[in-house]
This record gives structure tokens, C-alpha cells and sequence, in this order.
């Protein structure tokens, strides 16, 4: 039995959250989500906190990370995504409502594989968080990350 590809949502606002999940059920994706509202708990779902961490937990198809967070921001998380061999590879779609060059620039330098601005779409909510989840689950093929 194939099992539904996984996807990460880290994002610390409830009513994105909402959105996020609601454009996946019109969707039809058949996609299993979690939800970190944080980055320290973005870290704890792929497995790199706490570091002493025995078992490792299987990885998300792809990462939707937004920038701007409590805790630890979407900027110190990519930076530990991309330092591990186990999640160096881990498709990573930033989510900001930032369309500030810098931004995009500076995701595009510390190893994301898109940015996506979250905007209004007149065909719906978030429309955009399911074709990202589309590109990312369906139709992009990745390589697999290196094991530790």
C-alpha cells in the first residue's frame, strides 16, 4: 500500500494554519500534514532537537516554512536544515508575506528551493499552498537525502 507523501507546515499563524488546511482539502491532495507553529518545534518533527535524539522520524516529502516566528524564525531554521546530511536535501518552500528582495535573496542563500509570497487569490484561500503541495508531492522528483 503507497503510503500519502508528508508535508511540514511551520507556521505560527492560526488563521494561515487554517487556510493552509483548508486549500489542501479542496484540493484533493491526498497529502498526511503536520503542523509546527514554531521553529523549535519545526526542529523537534525532523528529528534535529533535541540533539541527543535517539530515533530519528521519518521525513517530510516538503517543508513549507514561514520567516517570521517565535522561539526560533524560519531564517536560524533553514540554516539547521541545511547543515544536517539527514535534511541537507529536504525540499524547503519559504511562505512570507514579505516581497522584500532581501528576503528572497537571503532565502534563496541559506539553501531554499522556492519562496512563495502569501497573497489574496481570487480562486480561493491559499489556493497557492496546494499547488506548491501539488508541484512538491506529485510532480517534482527529489533526491534522497544522505543517511546519518
Amino acid at each position: 500500500m503507497k503510503r500519502s507523501p508528508e508535508i511540514l507546515i511551520v507556521e505560527d499563524d492560526r488563521d494561515e494554519i487554517d487556510v493552509a488546511l483548508r486549500a489542501l482539502r479542496r484540493s484533493g491532495l491526498d497529502v498526511k500534514v503536520e503542523v509546527a507553529v514554531d521553529g523549535q518545534g519545526a526542529l523537534e518533527a525532523v528529528g534535529l532537537e533535541p540533539p541527543d535524539r535517539v530515533s530519528q522520524p521519518r521525513l517530510p516529502q516538503v517543508v513549507f516554512l514561514d520567516l517570521k516566528m517565535p522561539r526560533v524564525d524560519g531564517w536560524e531554521v533553514l540554516v539547521r536544515l541545511r547543515s544536517d546530511p539527514r535534511t541537507a536535501m529536504l525540499p524547503v518552500v519559504v511562505l512570507s508575506s514579505s516581497d522584500r528582495t532581501e528576503d528572497i535573496e537571503r532565502s534563496y542563500a541559506l539553501g531554499a528551493n522556492s519562496f512563495l509570497l502569501k497573497r489574496f487569490d481570487p480562486r480561493g484561500p491559499g489556493v497557492y499552498y496546494a499547488e506548491a503541495a501539488r508541484y512538491w508531492t506529485e510532480l517534482n522528483k527529489t533526491a534522497k537525502a544522505a543517511t546519518v
